[in-house]
């Protein structure tokens, strides 16, 4: 909590105030996806690319690290949404929603 309030520039007690609970939790979800400090390592890993370093941004950083297995577990879940769409329990559930 005290990291969002510091990365949106607002006090814990604003947040808990102000805040609604379905945008706290799509923050944690954002936080989650793309850890603070983020950018500060992926520039760093360029310049060690660029000096020669040959172990990969997410091989040294926690936060790449995190972010890269994140975005594998978004692509992975929108393929079987994908897949699950186009088999024939996807078309029942569809068809069931719709009623």
């Amino acid at each position: 909590m005290y990291e969002l309030a510091f990365n949106l520039g607002m006090g814990v007690y604003q947040i808990e105030q102000e805040m609604p609970a379905s945008e706290l939790r799509m923050w944690a979800q954002y936080l989650k996806a793309r850890p603070y400090g983020w950018k500060d390592d992926l520039r760093t890993s360029y310049l060690l690319s660029a000096q020669g370093v040959k172990k990969s941004g997410k091989q040294i950083f926690s936060s790449l690290a995190q972010m890269a297995k994140w975005d594998q577990e978004a692509e992975d879940e929108e393929k079987m949404r994908s897949s699950l769409g186009k088999s024939i329990f996807g078309v029942l559930l569809e068809s069931a929603n719709k009623k």
